[in-house]
């Protein structure tokens, strides 16, 4: 989105793209509701997509929300053309690509609930980026939601070392392929030449990453002409000039302290301005990258998220419940390590209900007792709080239904259906990555709802030609559509 120089290196290295579960407008919106924002509902909203790529991030979006409509804009012709031929090829109506640069474009004022810029705003040269800002404000609805991602200070230091020495030598007028494989091997040279020394660790770590990073990310990040890194106070302070104040960051568990020391985290709390408590995280944490959500100034907006408001919103995990001890208390664990442990019967009903119901997510309101009292709406609101803090739970702004192993004709979206033609990548209905094999990738492809088991398994023995045994395959299916629909992947009858 820089304009034509950057359109240009899009051009030579394409940036495939991927579902970004944190720019979903569930997530947006979530988020807008627990600080006090009435936001447009993800089923019926407008969502503009800065630096959109080939539609891998914006085209699940528009799949599974028809009742939406999705705008993407991009430089480079290419990205663009491939984004219009997989929307007709998964024949998605309501999203639409366009190819702009952000200097010579003004979209109507207020036309969107929600504006996306991933991977943009540190990439591009002062002048997009005012435009890019100018943009967000110009674009977004009275209660709207703006998400930008960029790098940040004082972490991004420690990256702009080896970015520096790469960026002296490595020819950057030289083709693409050859910056490439000249960063590699100078990042080579640079590992084995600091492993002299442990307190260089870190950027031994850090170069043996980006030797690994992929072809994209090497070359459009690290080796990018511009690449502005800011404190979280210099990003603010744009934001504000354009009429923008700072909503939260797209993963609510980044804001969080639970990780800190004891001494530290009560230091932390004990900061009561909440945006200079968000810069001093940054310090801690040696933060390199933000995903910040903002709004409009005018809006006066709560601390932290009211547990009333939780109410209103929908609740999913993908957990385990432990079996409880001699005293009740039952311990509640999280894909990713988090937990709980709660002796509270409501909380550990509600729970065991949610945890039950994955990948679907519930209604929080219909996890209270008809005659639940103020004192047990907020016990289990609070517990339910401090499980999205852990990333143990998600909080969503709708309930949202997914298929079942069970259904006789099983079927995902036509964009899912398209993405496992191409590769093993897939968004999941959650907008969520999924990664398939071969053999689950070709299973997903006939998932179109007009076959049950006996023609699925014969469309695979047809397609296996002998590779599997015919007698082995109905168990097979069924297994994998089992794993199918954990993986948010089955859609609903």
């Amino acid at each position: 989105m820089a304009g034509d120089a950057s359109g240009v290196l899009y051009e030579a290295v394409p940036y495939p793209g991927n579902p970004f579960p944190q720019t979903h407008p569930d997530r947006l919106a979530t988020l807008a509701q627990l600080y006090g924002l009435r936001p447009a509902p993800p089923s019926a909203c407008r969502l503009l997509e800065i630096g959109c790529g080939d539609g891998g991030n914006l085209l699940p979006m528009a799949c599974t929300a028809p009742g939406s409509q999705f705008v993407g804009v991009d430089i480079s012709p290419r990205a663009i053309a491939r984004a219009r031929g997989r929307a007709q090829a998964a024949g998605i109506e309501n999203v639409t690509f366009e190819e702009r640069s952000l200097a010579d474009w003004q979209p109507p004022a207020g036309a969107f609930d929600y504006v996306v810029a991933h991977g943009v705003y540190s990439w591009v040269p002062d002048a997009v980026r005012e435009a890019l800002m100018a943009l967000c404000a110009r674009a977004l609805s009275d209660h709207g939601v703006a998400y930008i991602s960029y790098n940040t200070l004082p972490g991004g230091h420690v990256r702009d070392i080896l970015r520096n020495l790469l960026k002296a030598h490595v020819d950057e007028a030289a083709p693409p392929a050859e910056q490439l494989a000249a960063a590699r091997e100078l990042l080579d040279v640079l590992r084995q030449a600091w492993a002299y020394d442990a307190e260089l660790h870190t950027l031994v770590s850090l170069a043996t990453k980006m030797r690994e990073d992929s072809d994209a990310l090497l070359f459009h990040d690290t080796l990018s002409p511009v690449n502005r890194r800011m404190y979280f106070e210099e990003f603010l302070a744009h934001a504000g000039r354009h009429g923008l104040q700072y909503l939260a960051e797209a993963n609510f568990w980044e804001m969080q302290v639970g990780w800190l020391p004891q001494g530290l985290r009560d230091g932390v709390l004990a900061t009561e301005d909440r945006l200079r408590r968000e810069q001093l995280l940054d310090e801690l944490r040696m933060r390199t990258f933000r995903q910040t959500l903002l709004c409009r100034a005018g809006h006066e907006l709560a601390e932290t998220p009211q547990l009333e408001r939780l109410e209103s919103l929908a609740v999913s995990a993908n957990a385990q419940a432990g079996v409880p001890d001699d005293q009740g208390r039952v311990a509640f664990t999280g894909a990713n390590g988090s937990n709980l442990t709660t002796d509270h019967v409501a909380v550990i009903r509600g729970l065991e209900r949610v945890i039950a119901a994955w990948p679907a997510s519930l209604p929080i309101a219909d996890l209270l007792p008809a005659d639940a009292d103020l004192e047990q709406r907020l016990i289990l609101t609070e517990a339910l709080l401090r499980c999205y803090s852990a990333a143990l739970a998600s909080l969503h702004s709708e309930p949202a239904a997914f298929g079942t192993s069970a259904a006789e004709r099983p079927r995902v979206t036509p964009m899912a259906r398209l993405q496992a033609a191409e590769g093993p990548l897939v968004a999941n209905l959650r907008h969520e990555p999924t990664t398939l094999d071969d053999p689950a990738r070709l299973l997903v492809t006939l998932l179109d709802g007009t076959r049950d088991r006996a023609a699925l398994v014969a469309a695979l023995t047809e397609s296996f030609g002998g590779s599997v045994a015919s007698s082995e395959l109905p168990g097979w299916v069924e297994a994998s559509l089992a794993e199918l629909a954990r993986s948010a992947l089955l859609a609903p009858s």
